[in-house]
């Protein structure tokens, strides 16, 4: 409407503006018609977009996992002595029975330093974080002073995080906090810490298994090969070790973190290692994936002798998961069939339309809300794009298949129906029920005709459920393909056409609204000029009374 400020009524007394709105309002129909067609037509794009994204999980997710053949390669495995390990199949394992024994458990490498509770004058001493190396080893454990700092001295150490680690040096100095030694190991490449409350070094790899067994060593380079941390023994009796190694131990050794002063704190990082139908594997870690079956190892196997005793594993065919994977298609293919089958027969909203600000203001919320749930739950009554749709879900479904083999199977071949057109509630008359399904009040009692086939005959089963589910979906993705103009890609319906439609409506409504406004600028400017002639007209009479003497 015209934003124009205006005086009126002034000298004719009357309310003009109420008039020109009353005026307006008559002319306002044709506008308002245009803002409750778009206002449907929102609302049918929104209800498309809520089915299209439904339908097009069914055809993704339901459709498209049912027609592979891994589907229904699912196999199951079981172990007789749990407590060895735990095992699952893939659709690779072979169906039998496997001797299975556990040699090894993988160990990562882990050293769990002595306790530190004593002084360097072996007095009992409360230790923490931030207590320094000097004030508990004294200069023994150190190679040389530091000549930058006085009254300080220090030790390098060469440590290598895992096999295929680079070497780091590290320096410790006397004056050094326990806190900081944690972490001159945590940056060469180990999880270290010191614990207060226990007083000991936690130092572990930071790599599973064998590969990864961490060396610290010294940084002469005739004693690299020494890996001072697994040493049980010192150097009082190896006169050929260098100072600078000897120092390195006494400083290990100090700390608590050698196999001399740890004992069993020490543990060198181990592969696992299992016997399967005769064969040895090893891994790095506890977990085996070998010809489809994942054994996950738990326990060593006890030995007779120098035999280890084997437990079975078995491997079948997965049946229950097979019989889960259809009937969950079916449960969400009636889901969506229902939908749009209740959307398509919806009762017509004849009578009904969007209202108005004006006529909103005159209902309850409730009956506002029941207003409009019948005129959007109609939406897509005898819609020609939802019964294309439906209609390749229903044909597609209801199609024999006839296998390479030469045998023809149906749905029903495998005891997989709808139910009559009495027993069927409305629009669920093209749901699929399975006989023998226990969670199915109708046909739990009839014999389980899939459970049967899948049991005696899979590969007939997997290959007809492969073709049919196949054959939908390509056919919706052909419907999905992108139409310029008309429809976008994996859309199926014309969303492009409907959107150019809404944006007329747009349009409409735009110079509906400007044609009120000239309209309105139009009546207010007669009243106006009305206005002006009734001033000079009262401007003459009061002219002439005051010369009569009557003003």
């Amino acid at each position: 409407m015209s934003n124009r400020m205006r005086m009126s009524g002034i000298n004719s007394g009357m309310d003009t503006q109420s008039i020109v709105e009353q005026l307006v309002q008559v002319k306002s129909t044709k506008k308002d018609k245009l803002k409750k067609e778009q206002t449907k037509l929102g609302w049918k794009q929104d209800t498309w977009k809520s089915v299209n994204a439904k339908i097009f999980s069914l055809y993704n997710e339901q459709f498209g996992t049912l027609s592979l053949q891994g589907t229904f390669q699912k196999k199951k495995a079981h172990v007789v002595d749990s407590s060895i390990a735990s095992v699952t199949g893939d659709a690779n394992a072979v169906n039998g029975t496997h001797a299975l024994a556990v040699k090894k458990l993988a160990k990562t490498a882990y050293l769990t330093g002595s306790q530190l509770e004593k002084d360097k004058e072996g007095n009992s001493v409360n230790v923490t974080g931030s207590t320094t190396i000097g004030s508990l080893l004294g200069d023994s454990a150190f190679a040389e002073p530091v000549p930058e700092i006085p009254g300080v001295s220090a030790t390098a150490l060469t440590i290598k995080a895992n096999a295929t680690a680079e070497e780091k040096n590290v320096l410790i100095s006397s004056n050094m906090t326990l806190d900081e030694v944690a972490e001159a190991f945590s940056k060469a490449g180990l999880n270290a810490s010191f614990d207060s409350k226990t007083n000991r070094f936690f130092i572990s790899s930071k790599s599973d298994g064998k590969d990864g067994q961490f060396s610290i060593s010294s940084v002469d380079p005739n004693d690299k090969n020494i890996d001072l941390a697994s040493r049980t023994t010192g150097f009082d009796d190896e006169p050929d070790i260098s100072k600078k190694t000897k120092a390195a131990f006494n400083l290990l050794d100090g700390l608590g973190l050698t196999a001399k002063s740890a004992g069993k704190g020490y543990v060198p990082g181990q592969n696992a290692e299992i016997e399967l139908n005769g064969a040895t594997f090893e891994s790095s870690t506890n977990l085996f994936q070998i010809n489809g079956i994942n054994i996950t190892a738990s326990k060593v196997s006890e030995k007779v002798g120098d035999e280890y005793v084997t437990t079975n594993i078995s491997v079948t065919n997965d049946i229950d998961g097979i019989y889960d994977s259809i009937k969950s298609f079916f449960k969400k293919y009636n889901e969506v069939i229902n939908e749009l089958d209740k959307l398509y027969n919806a009762d017509a909203a004849k009578g009904y339309e969007p209202l108005t600000s004006e006529e909103k203001d005159e209902m309850s919320e409730d009956e506002v809300e029941e207003w409009e749930k019948k005129i959007k739950d109609s939406l897509l009554r005898r819609d020609d794009d939802l019964r294309s749709v439906i209609s390749t879900l229903k044909e597609g479904m209801s199609k024999a298949v006839t296998l390479s083999n030469g045998n023809t199977y149906t749905l029903a071949s495998f005891g997989v129906n709808t139910l009559s057109y009495w027993a069927a509630a409305e629009n669920e008359r093209g749901a699929f029920h399975i006989d023998g399904d226990s969670d199915d009040e109708k046909t739990k009692g009839n014999d389980d005709k899939l459970r049967a086939a899948l049991t005696n005959n899979l590969d007939d089963t997997m290959n007809f459920f492969n073709q049919l589910t196949k054959d939908v979906y390509n056919q919706l993705g052909t419907m999905m393909t992108r139409v310029p103009d008309y429809r976008s890609f994996q859309s199926l319906y014309d969303d492009k056409m409907l959107q150019k439609e809404y944006d007329s409506y747009t349009n409409k409504i735009k110079q509906e609204e400007d044609y009120l406004s000239d309209y309105e600028d139009k009546w207010y400017d007669k009243f106006a000029a009305m206005e002006k002639a009734m001033e000079k007209v009262n401007s003459k009479s009061n002219a002439l009374a005051g010369l009569f003497g009557t003003g």
